[in-house]
């Protein structure tokens, strides 16, 4: 017998925004199944391995700033999850070497996939799963995948997929693909290099503000990791859209040759491999949690709460709010003393 109040809720995508979504969701009293075409939870917070050494390749680090995510990160450092990164950073432009901004940078420990496998630990998380389309049905939504099994009845939905994706999956809310398709995301070509001692750089991580790269970082030097010399470059969204069918090989080699015009000589590395991220960075973003009531359906993720992995979070938190308040009468617990603004 279903209880008062309790709803059956699908939510695509197991990114950081879905699965704080459904922690919430769930810790408010309902059921919740996330769908992901991914080998495993985590989205761009992930990690490469080889080896014993490991490859954030995907968000770097976070910081915080909102009552909400100081909250969250409180618990989770609590837990043991996540741990300040104490590495120099600095600016690289055509005038040399400058120190970056003094903040508080976070990340998980000893990946940054391992903030989401933290989050998805308990959850009925439904990887390998590609869901295709979502349609209503006697005021019910089934998911189709792309094998064309159908999954549910939800009675709600939660979209929480890069923009662009998001768009054919909101086909019933036209209101809200009008918005999810008004925000652009930026591609990335990830490199991680291999190196088998410590280069000779006087930093742990750069922003590049001229060349073909973005961000350049000794993945190694961060909390938690083994101290094997492992490095990981961003090339640019113009440059990456350039170059967006080269072979990987070639790409890992064009990053090699960017970061010793950067840093000097640099031996060659004992593995290399390129990754490339579809929806890297959001332009355009919608700041603002899409939301449709009267059909219970919904989209979060950092591309609708200014970018970043805080975002990210803020987002899904948003998004539980809506639902519960939606749907079920005792409120939500917050994260933090009030909800996020």
């Amino acid at each position: 017998m279903r209880r008062r109040g309790h709803r059956d809720i699908g939510i695509i995508g197991a990114g950081l925004s879905g699965l704080t979504a459904a922690r919430h969701l769930i810790d408010a009293g309902h059921t919740v199944t996330l769908f992901d075409k991914g080998r495993r939870p985590g989205g761009r917070a992930n990690t490469r391995e080889h080896g014993s050494r490991r490859f954030d390749h995907g968000a770097q680090y976070f910081t915080i700033h909102g009552d909400a995510g100081r909250a969250w990160l409180a618990e989770l450092r609590a837990a043991g999850v996540v741990s300040e990164w104490h590495g120099r950073l600095v600016y690289i432009d055509a005038d040399g070497e400058s120190a970056a901004s003094v903040a508080e940078r976070y990340v998980a420990v000893p990946g940054m996939v391992d903030l989401a496998l933290h989050l998805a630990e308990g959850l009925d998380v439904r990887t390998g799963v590609r869901i295709a389309a979502a349609r209503r049905h006697e005021d019910r939504w089934i998911l189709t995948d792309s094998n064309r099994a159908g999954h549910g009845p939800f009675d709600r939905i939660v979209v929480a997929v890069p923009a662009p994706q998001a768009g054919p999956l909101l086909e019933a809310a036209p209101d809200l693909q009008a918005r999810a398709q008004a925000v652009d995301m930026a591609p990335c070509w990830a490199t991680m290099l291999a190196f088998s001692s410590r280069l000779d750089v006087r930093f742990d991580g750069a922003f590049v503000r001229d060349g073909p790269l973005t961000w350049i970082a000794r993945n190694s030097s961060k909390p938690g990791r083994p101290d094997e010399e492992a490095w990981v470059l961003h090339f640019g969204p113009e440059w990456t859209r350039a170059h967006w069918n080269d072979d990987g090989d070639g790409i890992a080699m064009s990053a090699l040759a960017a970061l010793r015009d950067l840093v000097g000589p640099v031996p060659d590395p004992e593995f290399y491999r390129a990754h490339r991220w579809g929806y890297a960075l959001a332009s355009g973003a919608a700041r603002d949690i899409l939301y449709d009531p009267e059909l219970g359906i919904g989209a979060c993720g950092d591309w609708s709460a200014g970018g970043r992995v805080e975002g990210a979070m803020t987002s899904g938190l948003e998004i539980a709010r809506r639902l519960t308040d939606d749907t079920f009468e005792r409120p939500l617990t917050y994260i933090g003393a009030e909800p996020p603004a």
